[in-house]
């Protein structure tokens, strides 16, 4: 029988603190849709008790049950004890990683497109090129459609468009704020951790982030030599691969002169601040603070309006962290929007309002609180990927409260959000768009066509500003 693996065994003070209550059944999303007790925390747990007693070994079917975790972290917030089963699923993860059992696909992906990073550009060019010369055209009863699930893809998954060129590549390292807007204590420098999807998939929110940051008076700083944050890697478990990636990076933003780290992706964000140091064993993490964008605007106290161009200093900062919902537009020729809250940000991080005070101070918004809005999406990064159907069932439940919410617009500070929301909503043909905080906070109002980019809201593109 195998040995637990060095990072599980080390953390069997945390299963020792389990109790088993049982308060994490009733928060569980995957217990929610399968009812088995291995699925949820405790059962996890004890299962994970068991092969560190010597009773059960790295079995393919404890594999299966571990795997059975979005990382949501519902369950930490009910537990009494404060136990980090998350911390306790990830070490168990990486001890089957030592015992061999790391898929070849992901290991390719871990150690070779993520961990060297400048192979990730190519391949996304490569997968926009497939996606516009060959996905595109086929019908949805094609035979070639029909043979997507022999390679484990559904045929009615509604994917993300690759972005033809990387926001990396089309912007320079430096991006300063514009000298009509002056900070009161001077210019504050930041530097802007992308991700992946945004890089990728998204540039567009990418550049509303910076365009944000600008508005309120900050210099931005992209650090050409940043990577993949590591989070989908060490999630597998593979944590040797994680922590060079994340020396990486931690290297990157020290060097960039900026005195804080600034993100728009919650999972990003989780790991920059909180895994680098505690799950990672990166004592000082980055080196500097970490906010999510959303957060930092409002600790900054401000970011320009989202109705007018920068101008005079003195009218560039229109949102504040005590903004009341603006009565600028009557409700008859505002935007329906609603948030999402990312499992990582909420949970992982505590940032629950900022991103409702800034949506609530765009003009042309009538901010809807949908029910159960931290309610995990069923994404989980890869668990989509790998437990799609059980995904999707996650994922119902969400879509649901947003056609209960009769919004027109999904805001959301996760691009894997961004990802799962929008093909649920597509398969629930529901023509709601999903999009993130800063792209609809950086439109100027809400015909605002500017960018390019309205074409993917049509409930913005037909508001009246």
């Amino acid at each position: 029988m195998r040995e637990p693996g060095t990072e599980l065994s080390r953390r069997r003070d945390i299963a020792d603190k389990c109790r088993s209550c049982g308060n994490c059944r009733a928060v569980c999303p995957i217990f929610a849709e399968i009812g088995r007790e291995d699925s949820v925390a405790r059962g996890k747990v004890a299962l994970i008790r068991a092969v560190l007693d010597g009773e059960l070994g790295l079995t393919e079917i404890f594999d299966e049950r571990i795997q059975l975790c979005l990382n949501c972290k519902a369950c930490i917030d009910v537990c009494p004890n404060d136990v980090r089963v998350d911390d306790l699923i990830l070490s168990a993860r990486s001890g089957l990683v030592e015992a061999g059992r790391l898929p070849f696909i992901k290991r390719f992906i871990f150690r070779h497109l993520l961990r060297r990073g400048r192979l990730l550009p190519p391949v996304g060019k490569t997968a926009a090129f497939f996606q516009r010369f060959v996905l595109r055209g086929l019908p949805k009863n094609s035979p070639f459609r029909l043979l997507l699930p022999a390679v484990g893809i559904d045929r009615d998954r509604v994917f993300p468009q690759f972005a033809r060129a990387t926001f990396m590549e089309t912007v320079p390292e430096v991006i300063p704020a514009p000298d009509t807007v002056a900070a009161s204590d001077g210019r504050p420098r930041v530097a802007y951790f992308v991700g992946c999807a945004a890089n990728l998939i998204y540039p567009e929110s990418a550049r509303a982030a910076i365009e944000m940051l600008n508005r309120a008076g900050v210099d931005v700083v992209v650090p050409k030599s940043q990577g993949c944050c590591g989070t989908p890697v060490f999630n597998a478990g593979d944590f040797v691969t994680a922590r060079e990636m994340a020396t990486r990076n931690i290297e990157a933003l020290r060097a960039s002169g900026a005195e804080a780290v600034v993100t728009a992706c919650a999972s990003c964000g989780l790991t920059l601040k909180r895994e680098y140091a505690e799950l990672l064993g990166f004592e000082d993490g980055v080196g500097m603070p970490v906010y999510d964008l959303t957060e930092y605007l409002v600790l900054r106290g401000g970011a320009a309006s989202e109705s007018r161009e920068v101008a005079e200093p003195s009218e560039s900062a229109g949102f504040s962290a005590s903004a009341e919902p603006s009565e600028v537009a009557p409700s008859s020729t505002r935007v329906r929007v609603t948030y999402h809250d990312p499992c990582h940000l909420v949970r992982g991080q505590g940032v629950y309002e900022e991103p409702r005070q800034i949506l609530r101070a765009i003009p042309w918004v009538e901010f809807v609180e949908m029910r159960d809005a931290d309610r995990c999406c069923g994404g989980g990064g890869s668990f989509s990927l790998s437990h799609y159907d059980l995904s999707k069932a996650v994922g119902r439940r969400k879509v649901e409260a947003i056609r209960d919410a009769d919004v027109d617009i999904v805001t959301t500070e996760c691009q894997a959000c961004v990802m799962q929301l929008s093909d649920m909503l597509a398969q629930a043909g529901m023509d709601v768009a999903v999009i993130s905080v800063a792209e609809l906070a950086a439109q100027r109002g809400a015909g605002d066509t500017d960018s390019g980019e309205a074409r993917r809201w049509p409930a913005v593109a037909g508001a009246q500003g």
